[in-house]
């Protein structure tokens, strides 16, 4: 479908799921320190989708205590995807970032907002029914120290992306084969491309193709992508490092990028929920 010779490459995901939070950041590192960027200052199409306010935002159908309409990184991931996006361009297609830094403020709407969905579908769930419910979808911030790297939602390295692809003509988003923050097994990355070796899927599927062309502008750029979730991508960071052993079994001993405080400060402009 796409001029491109790249396939998805299967994964373990028992490797994939094991932790990553025990993985030691390496503070030295001259990345550590990397401020951010606002994503206005780059060509990244950005939609906050924690912060999107007329109920189009599935699951969630609200913004999200905490959230924010403007996307920050650090300076060397926007960078990186800008070069990843301009190797789009001859599809006619784009990135569209829906999530970038997230303030431990957002993880913990996120959180309560899981906590209570699974209280209203199981109102006799004890705490820790609930508490697995929620480490569903997210990790819980409820023990979050800035100092102790096995406290960290991923998002508040500045180094992660959730994103999805668009026309860009229309804006009008391609088909990823699953709904964004639908999380079940279809939602797994090589979802099609298993699929397509079990001759249940043709090879022009678009759904297939269309993971295919996302994952390989971005892994261009070294960027790679948490095997559960298609539209998830981190560089630098402790998912990294996981899944780069798990994949390729050559990565740094150590992460270089850990928590940054939010760029509230830089923002005056910024409209904060």
């Amino acid at each position: 479908m796409y001029d491109i010779d790249y396939k998805i490459p299967f994964v373990d995901l028992k490797e994939i799921r094991k932790p990553h939070y025990q993985i030691a950041i390496n503070n030295t590192s001259p990345l550590f320190s990397e401020p951010m960027v606002n994503l206005k200052d780059y060509e990244l199409p950005f939609l906050s989708w924690h912060a999107i306010t007329d109920g189009s935002n599935a699951p969630y159908g609200k913004p999200i205590r905490g959230s924010r309409q403007d996307g920050w990184l650090r300076k060397t991931i926007a960078e990186k995807l800008e070069k990843s996006n301009r190797l789009l361009k001859p599809f006619n297609v784009e990135l569209l970032i829906l999530d970038a830094y997230r303030s431990i403020e957002c993880q913990r709407g996120l959180w309560e907002f899981f906590y209570e969905r699974g209280r209203e579908e199981n109102p006799a769930a004890t705490e820790e029914d609930l508490r697995q419910y929620a480490l569903g979808y997210v990790r819980d911030p409820r023990k979050f120290d800035p100092l102790d790297g096995r406290t960290f939602p991923i998002h508040i390295t500045g180094s992660s992306i959730d994103v999805v692809l668009r026309n860009r003509d229309t804006g009008r988003w391609l088909n990823m084969g699953s709904e964004f923050e639908e999380i079940n097994e279809i939602s797994a990355t090589d979802h099609f491309e298993r699929l397509l070796e079990q001759g249940l899927i043709k090879e022009n599927d678009e759904r297939l193709w269309n993971r295919r062309l996302l994952d390989w502008a971005l892994r261009s750029e070294d960027f790679l992508n948490d095997p559960i979730l298609f539209w998830h991508y981190d560089w630098g960071n402790q998912i990294w490092i996981k899944v780069k052993n798990a994949i390729y079994g050559d990565a740094p001993e150590k992460a270089w990028y850990g928590h940054i405080e939010s760029p509230q400060w830089l923002a005056g402009e910024a409209h904060l929920l």
